[in-house]
Order: C-alpha cells, then structure tokens, then sequence
C-alpha cells in the first residue's frame, strides 16, 4: 500500500531528523556560537553580526527537526499508549512554535529597533527605542520561560508512554523522565537563581541532551526494523 510506504518513508526522515537534533542540540549549548561580553555599541549592532544571525537559524532549525523526529516518535508509540503520546506531542509543538517565534521575534523586530536606534540621531527617539528593546527582551524571557516548560511536560509524557513496553522502552521512559525533571528544575531555577543549579544545566545541556537524542533516534531505528519485518500490519499508525 502507497500510505504505508509513505508512512515508513516519514519515519526514516524522523530519524534522520532526531539525529540532526543531537548535533544542533551541541551547537546551541557549546560556545560555537558565543559572542563573550558585548558593550551596549557590539548589542545594538547584532543585526549585522552574521554569527548573531546564524545562530537564530540554527535554534530554528533545530526546532523543527526537533518537532519531526517527535512526530515520528507518536506515529512509532500511539497505539501503544495514545493519550500520553498526543499529549507529549502537543508540549513538542508549543515548545517548537514558541521558540521558532521567539527566534523570528528577535531577527524581525528586535533587530529592526536596533537599526533604528543606530539610524536615529534624535535622542529622545532613542531613549523610546531603547525602552522598546527592554520591553521587547522582557516578552522574549516570557517565551523562554514557556518553551522550558512546554519541552519538559514533553518529555515527561513520552517518558511515561513508554512505561507499557519492553525493557528498553522502559529504560529510554526512565531517560526521558529524567530529563523533563531536569528542565523543571531549570524552570524553577528562573526564580531561584541559584548559580549551582545553573552550572549543573548548563553541563548536563551539552553532555547529556545530545545522547539521550542520540538514544531515541537509535529506539527509533530498532522500532522502524520491527515494522519493516512485520510489512507495517501491526505497528502502522495508519492501520
């Protein structure tokens, strides 16, 4: 059947995907793309600083595959356990969204009131400019703080839809669970501002997040072989 050609050729480009996310994931929390103490002139300049701009690209990019890899992972787990995997997929895509928007907010609007502010010679404009961008960072933060959020409670679920399976589905729940813990604890540490807390994310970001990435894609591929060996009949989420 045409659908479950379809249905194993999306798998493989989710795979694909979740892998790609595992080397953006080390991109994003390495210093690969980290501009070290900027003076207010180097902040305001950032729309024209291509490393700035790349980065916002790869946080996007890294969103999106992110957001493929884990509609593989529902089409893979929804019978299995529908109600936590719809609902782990669901936090996938606000975390995705959010943070695609938050990107595309500060490449369009944040960067647009930093030209401005440099092409004005009115002080009194840029004063209002000024203010603009504090109130701009403020929503950003707000965003930030909702795809923490969102991308853990996503976790979680995933974590605990997998508990009905085998011994390694259940291993790679435990994993997940872990990790959505963790990034509530991040959340919480907006508010705690606890510095230890921080160096403990920041390490575990870089170390642990491309692994447990790593292992979903490699859980992925040992599923898509199931359901190529058994013709798609049992495994399909179309059947």
């Amino acid at each position: 059947m045409m659908i479950n050609t379809q249905y194993k050729q999306f798998l493989i480009i989710a795979i694909f995907c979740c892998l790609l996310s595992a080397i953006t994931t080390i991109g994003i929390h390495s210093n690969l793309f980290d501009l070290g103490e900027l003076s207010f002139d180097e902040r305001i300049r950032l729309f024209e600083n291509s490393k700035y701009i790349a980065k916002r690209f790869w946080v996007i990019a890294h969103c999106l595959f992110v957001l493929i890899a884990m509609l593989g992972f529902l089409l893979i787990q929804f019978k299995k356990s529908s109600g936590f995997t719809v609902l782990g997929f669901i936090f996938f895509s606000v975390f995705s969204f959010t943070e695609i928007f938050r990107q595309i907010f500060f490449l369009f609007s944040m960067n647009n009131l930093r030209r401005s502010y440099i092409e004005t010679t009115d002080v009194a404009v840029q004063e209002m400019i000024q203010i603009n961008m504090d109130h701009a960072g403020l929503i950003g933060y707000a965003l930030f703080g909702l795809f923490i959020m969102a991308f853990s409670l996503g976790n979680i679920s995933y974590g605990i839809s997998l508990f009905g399976g085998k011994k390694i589905d259940r291993i790679l729940g435990c994993l997940l669970l872990i990790w959505g813990i963790k990034g509530l604890i991040g959340f919480g540490n907006q508010f705690w501002e606890s510095e230890s807390l921080g160096q403990f994310t920041k390490y575990f970001s870089i170390i642990y997040q491309p692994i447990i990435r790593t292992l979903i894609a490699l859980w992925m591929i040992s599923k898509y072989k199931q359901i190529v060996t058994n013709n798609v009949k049992d495994n399909s989420f179309f059947t």
